[in-house]
């Protein structure tokens, strides 16, 4: 098995106590990954879903994977792109990894993020984001990531990838008291827990769709 990451800072461990052990591929593939299992972690801080075409997309396709994780969304929001554009990006990306169908793909929608303490600050004009930022109404940025998950999930169905529902992850945390937890000192990222969960996530997406083939 060769299994490639693909994303931005989350899939880098940022907010983690130790990134090249916590970040969530990393848990990922020790937990649910043969030993043989090779990791090759592409991400870059920042990227888009159009970054990733340009600078992950061949890195990825260099390793020949088996496997391929994909978590690119929130930085999408934060820069505007539309749900349509989104779309029709991750459809290309998602369509190069699959080819003829070889590797399998697993793809992250976004999760909630109406509760980050980055967000609640800058609705309360404490801490500014910028243009573009994640500072609508709680509504708007909802519907933006509904939005976006009703993109995702047509990508996952029109290529045979496989839906990690981060977003059902995150609204459970946040029924049950633990969404705080999940989110690290900066108010953005993932924490250890965060990334625990999210690996768990990931893993239980491969495990239900091994079962099912």
């Amino acid at each position: 098995m060769v299994y490639v990451a693909i994303g931005a800072s989350e899939s880098l461990g940022v907010g983690s106590s130790d990134p090249a052990q916590d970040a969530w591929p990393a848990v990922f593939a020790r937990g649910f990954l043969p030993h043989s299992a090779t990791f090759d972690n592409v991400a870059v801080s920042g990227a888009t879903v159009e970054d990733a075409l340009q600078d992950q997309l061949s890195q990825a396709l260099a390793a020949h994977p088996t496997l391929v994780t994909v978590w690119l969304n929130v930085n999408d929001l934060i820069a505007s792109v539309t749900p349509a554009d989104y779309q029709h990006e991750l459809q290309s990306l998602i369509s190069q990894l699959r080819q003829k169908g070889g590797t399998t793909v697993l793809v992250a929608n976004t999760p909630p993020l109406d509760q980050l303490p980055i967000y609640l600050a800058c609705r309360s004009g404490s801490f500014g984001l910028g243009t573009g930022s994640l500072c609508p109404a709680p509504a708007a940025l909802d519907a933006s990531v509904d939005a976006y998950n009703r993109a995702t999930s047509a990508v996952v169905a029109s290529t045979g990838a496989i839906l990690v529902d981060l977003h059902a992850a995150g609204a459970e945390a946040e029924k049950d008291g633990t969404y705080a937890s999940l989110v690290s000192a900066d108010g953005f990222h993932p924490s250890d827990a965060g990334y625990a969960l999210v690996a768990r996530t990931f893993g239980a997406a491969l495990q239900k769709a091994a079962a099912a083939s």
